[in-house]
């Protein structure tokens, strides 16, 4: 996606160069022969040219919209895969129980730590909110007659509004419950958290046509990257194995609210799914043929009549003339031809490449690692 201030001149040169010069080249040849050799039926009339001209521009206009609305419509759905794949994350974090794995000597494993945001909302610092009387007004509030009622007295209605504060010593939260205390990023959850980076990846490489599997290695293991080289669908094959992750892990846990939790995280998987679908109907179905073809014919039709409409006007001015327009209708069809295939790899396509690099600093930073891969950036003015 070009992200610059300012088009280069060799992607403007690549748009446009060459179909540019040779009209150039047909104005220049029809001038000189107009006013240098006297071939006077060389000019037309200019009616037909500018006729043409107007009908033209609205082919062009309709079809560039129909071209913006798809590669709109692309970044659309990636921008809802990243919102999915932080919603994901979250819920894997929050949501997933803790399994009770006991080491060899009979000790309770312990999940790792999570990010220092996470662990500060799930540890108890004390009152986090005063009453209400600590801040503002007299600590009264009015009865209908107008009568202070005091709400700081022992046994008042309402006398503490609103405290957060520290458990009970012996409190105890019950084992197998799965609204418990936070315990920290488990395996199960650190692997499905690294399958949703693999799977942004996987669906990149899938819409651009290239292998997966180098982009896809640091997030999965031997075993599992063996058994995806066997799918086609490698992205739909990374959300099946994440669900059915997700079903061993809760049916370890008996109790009921398991069953809430699980549609929750499915329906989350479920939109991943909805949008790796609209990518690829975006990906295999192009704008109908017809849409591409007429315009670009009847744009080198034009500008083969331009020169002969104008030439009996403007004289030896007419290959200046013809370069502007021919530029202004080429560039118009080049990019309309150009944004209508957003996944291509090319420097109209959506930007994935740096998306799936914001997911994946979005998502181990919730898994409270440190050491994460920069931003990516554009190059020449254009973010890949």
């Amino acid at each position: 996606m070009i992200v610059g201030r300012m088009l280069s001149w060799r992607i403007v040169l690549r748009y446009t160069g060459l179909p540019v010069a040779l009209h150039v080249v047909l104005a220049l040849a029809i001038a000189l022969g107009y006013e240098v050799m006297g071939a006077k039926w060389l000019s037309v009339p200019a009616l037909p040219v500018t006729v043409l001209a107007a009908a033209l521009g609205v082919l062009l206009a309709f079809r560039n919209n129909s071209a913006y609305e798809r590669w709109w419509e692309a970044r659309t759905l990636w921008g809802g895969i990243v919102n999915s794949s932080r919603t994901l994350a979250r819920q894997v974090i929050t949501f997933l129980p803790a399994p009770r794995a006991h080491r060899s000597d009979g000790t309770l494993e312990t999940p790792s730590s999570a990010s220092r945001l996470v662990q500060m909302a799930v540890q108890p610092e004390g009152p986090a909110l005063a009453p209400l009387w600590a801040q503002v007004g007299d600590g009264a509030v009015r009865d209908q007659f107008g009568k202070a009622r005091d709400l700081r007295k022992p046994g008042a209605p309402r006398a503490v509004l609103a405290t957060f504060d520290h458990p009970p010593a012996d409190w105890e939260h019950p084992r197998g419950v799965i609204t418990g205390v936070f315990e920290g990023i488990t395996e199960d959850a650190r692997e499905l958290i690294y399958a949703q980076i693999g799977f942004v990846n996987a669906l990149r490489c899938h819409l651009r046509r290239q292998d997966p599997f180098p982009e896809i290695t640091p997030f999965f293991r031997p075993s599992m990257q063996e058994a995806l080289r066997d799918e086609q669908n490698v992205p739909a094959a990374i959300l099946l194995w994440m669900s059915t992750r997700m079903r061993r892990v809760y049916s370890d846990i008996e109790h009921p609210e398991k069953i809430y939790l699980r549609v929750a995280m499915d329906e989350t998987l479920t939109d991943l799914t909805n949008h790796l679908g609209a990518c690829e109907r975006i990906k295999n179905t192009p704008l109908p043929r017809q849409y591409d073809i007429l315009p670009h014919a009847m744009v080198r039709a034009y500008l083969t009549m331009l020169p002969l409409g104008v030439v009996a006007d403007l004289g030896v001015l007419t290959p200046l003339v013809t370069a502007i327009i021919a530029f202004l209708f080429i560039a118009m069809d080049a990019v309309g031809r150009d944004v209508e295939d957003p996944f291509e790899d090319g420097v109209s396509d959506t930007p994935m490449t740096a998306l799936c690099r914001t997911i994946e600093i979005n998502l181990r930073q919730m898994l409270g690692e440190t050491e994460l891969p920069p931003p990516l950036q554009p190059r020449d003015g254009v973010l890949y």
